[in-house]
């Protein structure tokens, strides 16, 4: 978070809008607090803080633009996606280790269907997010991409 705290406030993710950050195997239950805390702090200080007051849009928006993040199974993914946004969580599994559990998607669809997740998240969360987070490196490499 305190890495994340810094690109964002710093405005390194102002300056570079086509950098992304994926945030793998460290859940993301905790995305749609954290970014809420940022958006607070920004409000609360901006109007001393020349940073802040040079911020473009407000920290959660950067993280919605720039940020990727792998929930892990057992989480409530579907309430995470309804939290942090669609554009914020990314399939990822360790299937079939142990620690990816015995039916990830599985998991993943039973959360999404309870929280109402529509088809256009679902459908980010399994293939867009990846593609957005790995977008610049395919563009520079003239590599096409899929979609």
């Amino acid at each position: 978070m305190q890495t994340l705290n810094a690109l964002i406030i710093d405005g390194v993710l102002m300056r570079h809008p086509s950098l992304r950050i994926g945030v793998i195997e460290l859940g993301a239950t905790w995305v749609p607090g954290w970014m809420r805390s940022l958006d607070s702090a920004h409000e609360a200080f901006r109007k001393n803080e020349e940073r802040l007051q040079n911020m473009e849009m407000r920290p959660s928006e950067y993280v919605r633009r720039q940020v990727r993040a792998t929930p892990y199974p057992h989480e409530d993914t579907g309430w995470t996606i309804a939290n942090a946004g669609a554009e914020v969580c990314m399939f990822s599994s360790d299937f079939p280790h142990v620690e990816g559990g015995r039916n990830p998607i599985g998991r993943f669809e039973r959360s999404m269907e309870a929280a109402g997740t529509d088809a256009d998240a679902s459908r980010r969360f399994y293939w867009d997010n990846f593609v957005d987070l790995l977008r610049p490196v395919l563009e520079r490499r003239s590599i096409p991409t899929l979609v």
